[in-house]
């Protein structure tokens, strides 16, 4: 079998398992960290994640979770390449730090975005404990995440 058929189908076979179980096997990837841990160089992650969603045909957004000034989780935007309208930037790296972590509190981590959060994001960061939101090339400090009030 040609080599580039057999990637393909291994790719197929991964699909066909759940999107998140397809997701999760790359968290095992070893982060790398910036050379200084400071809000510029995190938020420049999340400019280069937003980078590689562009690259990969998706949403121009890209997100980093900190947690004691090293990066525990980081994504870009794969609703259009996931054909998940949930695969936000933001959700994406929340769930690769829950991962990386193995627990879903994320107490004291700030999320770093290329953009600022939607609501969905935002609430997932408020359910997450996330203790700060950071977003755009001036790195807005938007606090706290807060629920929709409604």
């Amino acid at each position: 079998m040609h080599p580039r058929r057999r990637a393909t189908l291994s790719l197929l076979a991964c699909a066909a398992v759940a999107p998140s179980t397809a997701r999760a096997q790359g968290a095992s990837d070893p982060i790398v960290q910036p050379g200084e841990p400071t809000p510029a160089a995190f938020l420049k992650r999340a400019f280069e994640m937003r980078d590689l969603a562009l690259r990969n045909g998706d949403q121009g957004y890209g997100a980093v979770v900190v947690r004691d000034g090293r990066i525990v989780g980081q994504a870009p935007s794969r609703t259009v390449t996931a054909t998940d309208p949930t695969a936000h930037a933001e959700i994406e790296a929340i769930r690769d730090a829950a991962r990386r972590l193995r627990t879903r509190d994320l107490s004291g981590a700030i999320l770093y975005s290329s953009f600022r959060p939607c609501s969905i994001c935002e609430t997932a960061a408020h359910w997450a404990n996330v203790a700060r939101l950071v977003h755009g090339e001036a790195g807005t400090d938007a606090g706290a995440p807060r629920t929709p009030r409604y």
